[in-house]
C-alpha cells in the first residue's frame, strides 16, 4: 500500500504528462495552437484578402485613369498654346496690312504723275519728276521693308492669283498667254495678295480669230 508521498509523486507525473500533450491548456493539441497563432498573425481571413486585391486592382485602374486623363490635358494645353502662338504671329505678319494696302493708292497716283510729267517733255517737268520720283522710291523701299512687293506683270506668265486679265491682245511681242501690259501695280505681303495687278494678256496672234484686242475675263484674287 503506497504511501502520502508516492501519490502525490504519481500526481505530479501525470500533470507532467498531461501539460505535455496540451501545452495551452484549452483542450487543443499543439498543432491547433500553432494555427490560431498563425491566423492571428495574419490578421485576415481568405476572403478579406481577396477583397483587398480586388480593391487594390480598382485602385490601380482609376489611377491609371486619371494619369491618361492628365497626359490628355496636358496635350491639349500644349496644342493651345501652340495654336495662340501661331495666331499672335499671323496677327503680326499683317498688322501692317490695312496701312500699306491704303498707300498704294498714293503710290498709284505719283505713277500717274510721273506718266504725264514724262509726256510734256519740257526740261522743267523733268526737273519736277526727278522729286516725285524721289518720293517714289522712298515709299516702294517701305513697302518692302514691311514685306510687301510689287506684282511681276510685262512679259511674266500670267497667273490668275495675282493678275487680273481686263483684256486679251493678239500679239507676237510677248508669249502666249503672258503679260502684256500692266494697267495698274499689284502688291503681295508676304504670302498674301494685298490686290492683282490689271493687266492685258498676250495671245498668239492669227489663232482663233482676228487680230486686235479682245476683252478678257477678269481672274485674280479680291484687293
Amino acid at each position: 500500500m503506497a504511501g502520502p508521498e508516492e501519490k502525490d509523486s504519481e500526481m505530479g507525473a501525470e500533470g507532467a504528462m498531461d501539460a505535455d500533450t496540451n501545452p495551452g491548456g484549452n483542450g487543443l493539441g499543439g498543432n491547433g495552437a500553432h494555427q490560431e497563432a498563425g491566423a492571428a498573425a495574419a490578421g485576415t481571413e481568405p476572403g478579406d484578402a481577396e477583397a483587398l486585391r480586388t480593391e487594390l486592382d480598382k485602385v490601380k485602374t482609376q489611377l491609371a485613369e486619371r494619369n491618361d486623363m492628365h497626359l490628355r490635358l496636358q496635350a491639349e494645353f500644349e496644342n493651345f498654346k501652340k495654336r495662340m502662338y501661331r495666331e499672335q504671329s499671323e496677327q503680326l505678319k499683317y498688322a501692317q496690312l490695312p496701312l500699306l494696302k491704303e498707300l498704294t493708292q498714293a503710290m498709284d497716283n505719283l505713277e500717274r504723275a510721273l506718266a504725264h510729267i514724262h509726256s510734256q517733255g519740257s526740261a522743267e517737268a523733268k526737273g519736277l519728276a526727278g522729286g516725285i520720283e524721289m518720293v517714289a522710291k522712298q515709299m516702294g523701299d517701305t513697302f518692302e521693308k514691311f514685306g510687301m512687293v510689287r506684282v511681276k506683270t510685262k512679259g511674266a506668265p500670267f497667273d490668275p492669283t495675282r493678275h487680273e486679265a481686263v483684256s486679251v491682245v493678239e500679239t507676237d511681242q510677248v508669249p502666249d498667254n503672258h503679260v502684256l501690259q500692266e494697267f495698274q501695280a499689284g502688291y503681295v505681303l508676304h504670302d498674301r495678295v494685298v490686290r492683282p495687278a490689271m493687266v492685258s494678256v498676250a495671245k498668239k496672234a492669227g489663232v482663233g480669230g482676228g487680230a486686235g484686242e479682245t476683252p478678257g475675263p477678269k481672274a485674280g484674287a479680291d484687293g
